[in-house]
């Protein structure tokens, strides 16, 4: 796991939540992005009510694919995106972390850094994508 990874995990859940005092699975790839490879990507916190509802993320990732996934990769590599199904859909992104896992952020654990092997990941793993 790269070094950087360590002062992401324990950031609360928030729907909307774009900082460190609290994100959503994309605030938290946004935070990371911007803070750990000089990448910026849109807000988007006026673009969705509910990050928990999968219908409407899934829906809003699917028309925003390009700009937040980019060229997807074969292997993973340091800060890809990781985009993981919810209920069969991409709904859900992380960053790769290195060493197989995966810096991603959940209701009920705030973000955290887990193996793409872990059972709330294993075949969740659609695939990882750099972003430009």
């Amino acid at each position: 796991m790269y070094g950087w990874v360590k002062k992401y995990i324990g950031i609360p859940f928030v729907s909307n939540g774009r900082a460190m005092e609290g994100a959503d699975c994309y605030g938290l790839v946004r935070l990371d992005l911007h803070n750990e490879f000089g990448i910026c990507l849109p807000e988007l916190s006026n673009d969705y009510e509910n990050a928990l509802n999968v219908a409407e993320t899934a829906k809003l990732f699917a028309s925003l694919r390009p700009l937040l996934a980019g060229l997807k990769l074969q292997c993973p590599e340091e800060g890809a995106v990781a985009v993981i199904t919810e209920h069969g859909v991409p709904a859900h992104i992380g960053i790769a972390a290195g060493s197989g896992y995966i810096l991603h952020t959940g209701v009920k654990t705030g973000s955290v850094c887990q193996r793409a092997s872990h059972p709330g990941l294993r075949g969740r793993i659609e695939g990882y994508y750099r972003v430009s």
